[in-house]
């Protein structure tokens, strides 16, 4: 195609506004280049944004700091031992040996910030090479408010999440709001959360402090826009645009219509799975097939049709 043909140039298009999506716009933001992100719901986050937003990474940073022992030979040992030898596919190798460096850069130079998970046993903990501790991290709560407006920007998390209908809790909170009269300490934690939740909901549709997946991808969120990252919002990539064997950019949908963006060192496809694609569905899930999903409604299995 040639260059008078394009309506917008970038260094790198990102497909998707989820937790890799963002990620990848994030670290190229980071190594300088000119990042573009569309999106094609209204909310970043995807179905990220509705999990517990646990990371299994063996050996990483907050673990260490915790005090928690592991190692990358033992991980390999019970992921051999979960899904078989993978001695032929060197990306776990590579996730074993680079994922502990990839969160301690993003927590160097983004906003994220994760913690050790404490007690978490691998879930088949009779496997070799499991671990009881040390292996899942977590993001730490996140004050929503520092996004300003664009704090409706992170879709919400299932009601399950939420209580007095709007105030997130996570695991730690849950035992001391369930034993809010046994100590003074919980008591005020307690309350202190209530009065946050109560002062937010005059400003908020819901609460502004986000825990589990919501604060991972609200961390990101706000990383990108202090790297001054755009999103287009409602927007989805229709189709790539292929130049001698290589994808040199999108054909992308806006509200205003199609416009060509190209993309000077490629696209990244992070749209997630196809939840909510009938035909994949019907091709490849096993039947009878599952009647919901908790992948949200646009996880329709874009990238994979590309």
């Amino acid at each position: 195609m040639q260059d008078g043909l394009w309506d917008r140039e970038v260094d790198l298009l990102v497909a998707g506004a989820g937790p890799a999506g963002m990620t990848a716009a994030l670290v190229a933001a980071l190594e300088g280049l000119d990042v573009l992100i569309c999106e094609k719901s209204e909310q970043v986050g995807g179905t990220g944004a509705t999990s517990a937003g646990t990371l299994w990474i063996p050996g990483n940073g907050p673990g260490r700091e915790a005090g928690y022992d592991d190692s990358a030979g033992e991980a390999g040992a019970y992921l051999d031992a979960l899904i078989g030898d993978g001695g032929a596919d060197p990306r776990r190798e590579i996730f074993l040996s680079d994922g502990p460096r990839v969160i301690d850069d993003l927590i160097a130079r983004t906003e994220l910030r994760l913690v050790a998970c404490g007690p978490h046993p691998d879930y088949r903990s009779n496997l070799p090479g499991a671990a009881f501790s040390g292996r899942a991290i977590i993001p730490e709560p996140f004050d929503g408010r520092k996004l300003g407006r664009d704090f409706c920007r992170v879709r919400s998390p299932i009601d399950e999440f939420m209580l007095l209908g709007g105030m997130m809790a996570g695991k730690a909170d849950i035992q001391r709001l369930v034993g809010r009269y046994q100590s003074l300490g919980n008591f005020a934690h307690s309350v202190g959360l209530v009065l946050r939740y109560l002062a937010d909901r005059l400003r908020f549709a819901r609460g502004t402090r986000l825990v589990m997946g919501n604060a991972l991808v609200a961390q990101l969120f706000h990383s990108l826009r202090e790297n001054g990252v755009p999103i287009l919002f409602g927007t989805a990539i229709a189709d790539l645009v292929n130049e001698d064997g290589r994808v040199t950019g999108a054909v992308v949908e806006t509200a205003a219509g199609p416009i060509r963006i190209h993309a000077r060192n490629g696209v990244v496809l992070a749209t997630g799975g196809f939840a909510h694609n009938e035909k994949y569905r019907a091709a490849f899930m096993p039947t009878p097939r599952p009647a919901h999903s908790m992948a949200v409604a646009e996880n329709t299995g874009d990238g994979l049709e590309m």
